[in-house]
């Protein structure tokens, strides 16, 4: 851990709380010199640290600065030893931790961003991602699996972030098929899974999970192009003490609770009774938004149908008006909700 890490994690223990440089210096035995520079750097990356003559240091209550320091030691009290990172902005962290692989990288690991200048979602959507709204982070994972069944930690993300944010806003959130999580009726959660795996054996080198949450409403709210969808899990106040550490912290957790049976699907019941979709009717369409399945030759509507449930690949089980059933895969279609009265 580096002197700066070693400093936040003792004001972000001990919250409102005034130290001097000397006894900052002392508990963790560095120098003043040490200190002083390390809370030089921490405000530059935007910790609100406050520096009072003849009381010393201090981290405001308020604050909701993400802290690696905080949450890998939030992880170690759980048993759940993972390299943590925080970066001030990156592209997006699924790029960043490519680059990290590039550069040798061998541990599974998590990396958080304060912002994402471009970061990235499903079918190369976007995913907007401002500073000090959000939290924006990816896992770097090398799992003992094939390239098909990675793609079932897709819904395992799903699953350990709808159960994060319920437990920290004590707000209930669903998953929409297949791994969009809501919270009122809007979209809060996006996520993108990438990977490469070894031709010769078959095989996954590594994964990397990236999910972006919106914390709060951004000022001014979102872009116009996505207001009528996209929500916040703290909706109608600015940021509060701590949530965003919060939530990675117990979203960590939950994954890899799950990760470590991996692949085995222990969070399929939870991912069923948290998807909002089965029982419904709905509107299949491909990612360009047009219908997903065409009449067939009896002229038979084969646009819309009825949600019956998921099955263990969690393939979408449907039933169209004539009757006919169909399991559909998320790599083809997606699904939107019909509307009443149709």
């Amino acid at each position: 851990m580096t002197i700066r890490e070693q400093v936040l994690l003792l004001l972000e223990n001990h919250r409102g709380e005034f130290f001097s440089g000397q006894e900052i210096a002392q508990q963790l035995s560095i120098s003043r010199a040490g200190v002083w520079k390390a809370v030089k750097a921490l405000q530059k990356d935007g910790y609100d640290i406050e520096a009072v003559n003849n009381r010393g240091y201090v981290l405001q209550k308020a604050t909701d600065a993400l802290s690696a320091a905080f949450i890998e030691q939030k992880l170690k009290e759980r048993n759940i030893p993972l390299y943590v990172r925080v970066e001030k902005m990156v592209d997006s962290t699924n790029n960043e931790l490519k680059r990290y692989v590039v550069d040798g990288e061998r541990r599974d690991m998590v990396l958080l961003a304060q912002q994402q200048s471009a970061g990235r979602g499903r079918r190369g959507h976007s995913f907007y991602s401002p500073e000090g709204t959000g939290l924006y982070l990816s896992l770097l994972l090398h799992p003992d699996a094939g390239p098909k069944e990675a793609t079932m930690l897709t819904t395992l993300t799903a699953v350990a972030a709808a159960k994060a944010v319920e437990k920290v806003s004590g707000e209930p959130a669903m998953i929409k098929w297949v791994n969009d999580v809501w919270m009122r009726g809007l979209k809060i959660s996006g996520i993108l899974t990438e990977g490469s795996a070894s031709l010769e054996e078959g095989k996954l080198e590594y994964v990397i999970v990236g999910i972006g949450i919106n914390m709060y409403e951004p000022e001014g709210g979102f872009p116009e192009e996505i207001r009528n969808i996209a929500g916040a899990v703290f909706q109608g106040h600015g940021p509060g003490e701590n949530l965003r550490n919060q939530v990675a912290v117990e979203f960590l957790t939950n994954f890899m609770e799950y990760y470590k049976a991996f692949p085995a699907r222990n969070y399929l019941d939870e991912y069923r009774k948290r998807c909002f979709v089965i029982g419904k009717r709905v509107r299949i369409v491909t990612p360009e938004g047009a219908p997903g399945r065409q009449a067939d030759a009896g002229g038979a509507d084969r646009e819309y149908a009825s949600v019956l449930g998921i099955d263990d690949e969690c393939h979408l089980h449907v039933r169209y008006d004539d009757g006919t059933e169909e399991y559909l895969s998320s790599g083809e279609i997606s699904v939107k909700l019909q509307p009443q009265g149709y």
